[in-house]
């Protein structure tokens, strides 16, 4: 056995890896999240997240071969993807809250 995956830093990454699909896998059985936008965002993310890690989790055992080399670039290229419609949720979120306020402190309450 490879001594290399045995250190803690392999080990943490191994396990979140597995718990990231596991949250895929439990999202996509057990939720209805293709229902609202905030559902699919949380499904994205997180399968973006558990694709990056579960091939960096391989990168542990398998040396770098064309095919992983090139998952691994699709699967990080998904990372600004889901980060950008994350922003933007927050940010729209945000403005929608203080749009709300100000209507309120003038009065405009409808």
């Amino acid at each position: 056995m490879h001594e290399k995956w045995i250190s803690s830093g392999n080990v943490l990454l191994i396990l979140t890896a597995a718990l990231a699909v596991a949250c895929v896998v439990a999202q996509a059985l057990l939720a209805r999240w293709w229902e609202t936008s905030g559902g699919r965002h949380v499904m994205a993310f997180q399968s973006v997240l558990a694709a990056v890690l579960t091939l960096w989790a391989l990168r542990v055992w398998l040396p770098d071969m064309t095919w992983l080399v090139v998952a691994r670039g699709l699967a990080f290229g998904g990372l600004p993807v889901v980060f950008t419609w994350r922003l933007l949720i927050i940010l729209k979120t945000w403005r929608e809250k203080h749009r709300k306020r100000a209507e309120v402190a003038h009065g405009d309450d409808r």
